[in-house]
């Protein structure tokens, strides 16, 4: 019997495992109180404690509280003056095997069972690195359908080390990107499926998917643009798509059903506690469609995307490679990431608050593999030796530059929010901040962020 051949492909993908596995017990966040349930996550965690081991998604038992356990909550206030969770539950739905593990644990062993212990973090940190693998699993099918073994392989491996999708795999795990890049790996599987195959699974699932997109991040909506634009090419394959989605109107009408179905615990929770249905819980923060940081966002110092994950650069190029090379992909692709930069640079805080590089953009990066593969395909087959061996030499700088700003980042050589020129050039090159740079610092005014004028 033939052993299983490790191909260059396969073998990325268990690099950047074993890289995330590495970190995970090296770094140990586990066991500090102010990791993994932090920040952002508060919020996307707090459901599950709230719900399964206080009994009480309201959140009063937290002004009164006397128990031994601790936690921590957020709540905003809602106009009726009861408490309710700032962001959306979709972050829960794919915690909860964990978090239910975590529990269990807890419960037999010595650990506090108050839902913020180290085995609710340990399997929170798990949760990552089980959902990224899926994710890459199915990018990696997809790519082979279209590029070799090497160019599939060496744009896995750009992708999460040459970009701040390393960082938020490792060191902030349990914040949405990753998840949401793996959501986005699956939705293109699925819809390249739905399309040969319209069965009632494909559209279930395509149902689903959808809907948790969704429910983990409001503005991942727009990948919804991929699905209806997918492998349209012309005039003549869009008034055929209209009639497809005409003939098969109720397989669309069951994708919504599930969709829906997926949103509506989401819904009954903000009628229980705000008596809406659709409840936005952002106060004043808000996006500002007339002024969207277009420049500033993608090469300011504070923050610039192609500034901090410069290989990103390449795979915007490569977007008018796929017109010729990849057609299906050009116009979905076209379209949301143009309207996703738009939109993700509209937001108040544009820059994210304290992130590494636009940590808002990790989520495309499912789809921005696509024509990043195709620019290094078209390089890779030039019949010049000289260009592919240049490719590999860049793309080994792209990822040791990524490498080294992902260690700046984690020192402090890169500030979470008030990068400016000088501070950048300050850094540049070094591990570590000089007695300068704080010196150096340019820090936002939210206060007027929130104004639009920041």
């Amino acid at each position: 019997m033939q052993k299983p051949k490790i191909t260059y492909s396969k073998l990325s993908i268990i690099v950047v495992c074993l890289t995330i596995i590495v970190s995970l017990f090296g770094n140990r966040h586990w066991k500090s109180e102010n990791r993994v349930i932090a920040w952002d996550v508060v919020s996307y965690y707090a459901y599950l404690p709230a719900t399964f081991i206080y009994f009480d998604p309201s959140l009063e038992f937290i002004d009164d509280y006397k128990g031994k356990h601790k936690f921590v909550f957020w709540p905003e206030t809602a106009p009726n003056g009861k408490k309710v969770i700032k962001t959306s539950m979709g972050l829960s739905f794919l915690y909860s095997p964990f978090f239910f593990f975590g529990h269990v644990y807890a419960l037999t062993t010595d650990y506090d069972p108050g839902g913020f212990s180290a085995p609710y973090k340990f399997m929170l940190l798990i949760s990552n690195l089980f959902y990224l693998l899926i994710g890459l699993i199915f990018l990696r099918k997809i790519l082979l359908r279209y590029f070799s073994e090497e160019v599939s392989s060496l744009s896995i491996l750009l992708v999460f080390f040459a970009t701040n999708l390393q960082y938020y795999s490792t060191h902030e795990a349990t914040m949405s990107h990753g998840y949401s890049f793996s959501l986005f790996a699956g939705f293109i599987f699925l819809t390249i499926s739905w399309y040969k195959k319209p069965s009632l699974k494909n559209t279930v699932l395509m149902g689903l998917l959808s809907g948790l997109i969704v429910l983990v991040r409001p503005t991942n909506i727009l990948i919804l643009l991929f699905f209806v634009f997918w492998d349209i090419k012309n005039i003549k394959d869009l008034q055929g798509r209209l009639v497809l989605f005409y003939n098969q109107y109720r397989k669309l009408l069951i994708m919504a059903f599930f969709a829906f179905l997926v949103w509506l615990p989401q819904l009954l929770y903000w009628k229980i506690q705000t008596g809406n249905f659709l409840y936005f819980s952002y106060g004043d923060e808000g996006f500002f469609f007339d002024k969207p940081q277009i420049i500033s966002g993608l090469f300011g110092y504070r923050k610039g995307w192609l500034l901090y994950s410069p290989i990103m650069i390449f795979a915007l190029a490569g977007v008018f490679v796929l017109k010729n090379n990849l057609k299906a992909f050009f116009l979905p692709v076209l379209l949301f990431v143009g309207l996703n930069i738009y939109v993700v640079l509209s937001w108040w805080a544009w820059w994210y608050g304290g992130s590494f590089g636009l940590r808002a953009f990790i989520d495309s990066y499912a789809i921005l593999i696509f024509p990043l593969a195709a620019i290094i395909s078209v390089l890779f087959n030039n019949k010049k030796k000289k260009i592919r061996i240049i490719v590999l030499a860049m793309s080994v700088l792209f990822i040791a530059h990524g490498i080294f700003q992902t260690r700046q980042y984690y020192h402090g050589a890169i500030h979470w929010d008030s990068m400016s020129k000088a501070a950048y050039w300050n850094s540049f090159g070094r591990l570590k901040p000089t007695k300068e740079f704080n010196g150096l610092l340019i820090h936002p005014d939210y206060e007027k962020a929130k104004r639009g004028e920041e």
